[in-house]
């Protein structure tokens, strides 16, 4: 079957595509080219998911699946304008234009960060829990609704069988995102007087959860989290890095200074190094037969054997 996977420039569509392409016909499509000698199993095409062209690639490939991995995180150095355009107006048109040329299923790749980290959560929170990011991070009012975006259409139109992945810290050494730089520093910050619960799920395991959710009937939002959770501190070390305590008043200030250098995360996603978003994803193992092959020792030093080289920017 064709299969049109959005998002194709980045690592992880590149593991997903591999693990695809022996049974499928892959088309890449994405907002930015693809890095220098990168190959792709495929035909791609570089198109923003709110252009004309993009109607173009569906007439001439007319994909059975569409995989969404194409969200554009908040922490690259895009305007919200942007960011809302492609996430929120660009998933709207990639579901149009499948429900249009009758792609059969949908999956849209989503993150655990919609429920938003408080400290009133309870642990194993499961995928009816309220999705609470953007009431305490307007800055992440653009995932949020692009979760929301595909789970209405996943009610709206059941004749395209919809499925929501909302995944734990997806971290590997050939990824560039948020987390896995954080951890590949050689000192890694952590808030002096917490210690919360993280969850990390290794890059191969979340294509793997990827490609099982391709290839099933099954429609629906799932969490989707790898073996077990750890304590940040544990998993500093288990990265190969020291900890870098810091006061919990000169954090705030501090990361908003560095964030606007880019040379640590945005502000806003300070609290999930706070207080704990531990998701539940008892339901996707149960119905997907899913179970991680890398545990959370391996998960987390997986990060830093490619310290020295990483693929490319996601």
């Amino acid at each position: 079957m064709t299969i049109l996977v959005t998002g194709a420039a980045g690592s992880l569509a590149r593991i997903v595509t591999e693990m695809l392409a022996p049974q499928d016909e892959i088309v890449g499509a994405d907002v930015r080219p693809l890095p220098p000698g990168r190959p792709f199993e495929g035909e791609f095409y570089c198109v923003r998911y709110t252009q004309r062209r993009m109607a173009e690639v569906f007439r001439r490939h007319k994909p059975e699946v569409v995989v969404h991995l194409g969200r554009i995180r908040g922490t690259e150095s895009l305007s919200t304008s942007y960011r809302y355009n492609q996430n929120v107006l660009g998933t709207r048109n990639l579901f149009d234009l499948a429900l249009k040329h009758g792609a059969k299923r949908v999956v849209v790749l989503s993150t655990f960060h919609v429920y938003g980290a408080h400290q009133h959560n309870h642990v194993g929170l499961t995928e009816d829990a309220p999705l609470r990011a953007s009431q305490i991070f307007p800055q992440l009012a653009d995932a949020v609704e692009l979760d929301h975006t595909a789970t209405s259409y996943l009610w709206r139109y059941r004749r395209v069988e919809t499925l929501v992945l909302r995944p734990a810290n997806i971290v590997g050494p050939s990824l560039n995102n948020m987390i896995s730089r954080l951890l590949r520093a050689r000192a890694v910050p952590r808030l002096l007087g917490y210690d919360p619960m993280l969850q990390f799920l290794h890059e191969r395991d979340c294509a793997r959860a990827i490609c099982l959710a391709v290839n099933s009937k099954r429609w629906g939002v799932y969490n989707v989290a790898g073996e077990g959770a750890v304590p940040w501190s544990k998993a500093i070390k288990l990265a190969d890095a020291v900890p870098m305590p810091i006061p919990h008043f000169l954090a705030y200030p501090m990361v908003g200074s560095l964030a606007a250098l880019r040379l640590i995360f945005p502000k806003h996603l300070m609290d999930y190094f706070r207080y704990p978003t531990v998701i539940s994803d008892d339901l996707f193992r149960e119905d997907f037969g899913y179970r991680p092959q890398y545990d959370s020792v391996e998960t987390l030093a997986s990060v830093t054997s490619n310290r020295a080289h990483v693929l490319d920017t996601r």
